[in-house]
């Protein structure tokens, strides 16, 4: 299964950066950040880091795991604390390719719709997801496609510093990216859970 978030997004001009944090329903991320809980709700209208309203909405589409892990990371370092607020860090979306709690959910997405198809214009998407006390890989992969499209991978697994960073996709023609989150191939976890704990979404203009 997949989960999907779907962002229009009002251009401004100049770099627009949007901040997601996905984990807990009780554990969201307050002042400028968008917060897609276990619950898989909506945001009908996002915000940019500046807390200015966008025009975006995040709709979830396709399920990860019907609920949250919270064992990411309080005390993030180097470029996951530069890029990401601790609440964001400390808890994650996650998914499985073998049955647990009687859900399997090997993959999971996000679609952004409404982004800008003009000339020059892309997007850059930074990822961060932690999940503390294992010994084993789980490395997520972040596919991210549009006009084009890019893949990073990130081991979730005791992370506390590291993010993945996916350049300079262009939307589509309708003016969608879809970002698909799964193990990545050097996953050894038995149930193949993968995580997602917080999004950067950088608009490039030309």
């Amino acid at each position: 299964t997949s989960f999907t978030v779907s962002l229009a997004v009002t251009p401004t001009g100049g770099t627009q950066t949007i901040l997601v944090d996905f984990g807990d329903v009780a554990q969201t991320t307050p002042g400028n950040y968008n917060n897609i809980t276990h619950t898989q709700d909506p945001v009908p209208n996002a915000i940019d880091d500046g807390g200015l309203p966008t025009g975006i909405s995040i709709t979830v589409t396709d399920s990860f795991w019907p609920g949250s892990n919270q064992n990411g990371t309080l005390s993030p370092t180097g470029d996951a604390a530069t890029n990401f607020d601790v609440q964001a860090t400390r808890d994650n979306l996650f998914g499985n390719t073998v049955i647990f709690g009687g859900f399997t959910e090997p993959t999971g997405a996000v679609t952004l719709a409404g982004l800008s198809t003009a000339p020059g214009v892309s997007y850059t998407f930074t990822f961060f997801a932690a999940r503390l006390g294992v010994g084993d890989n789980r490395e997520t992969a972040y596919d991210v496609a549009g006009g084009n499209s890019g893949v990073g991978y990130l081991n979730a697994a005791n992370n506390q510093s590291e993010v993945v960073t996916v350049a300079n996709i262009t939307a589509d023609t309708n003016g969608e990216i879809v970002v698909s989150v799964s193990p990545g191939p050097n996953n050894n976890n038995a149930s193949g859970f993968y995580y997602i704990g917080a999004m950067k979404i950088e608009r490039n203009d030309p």
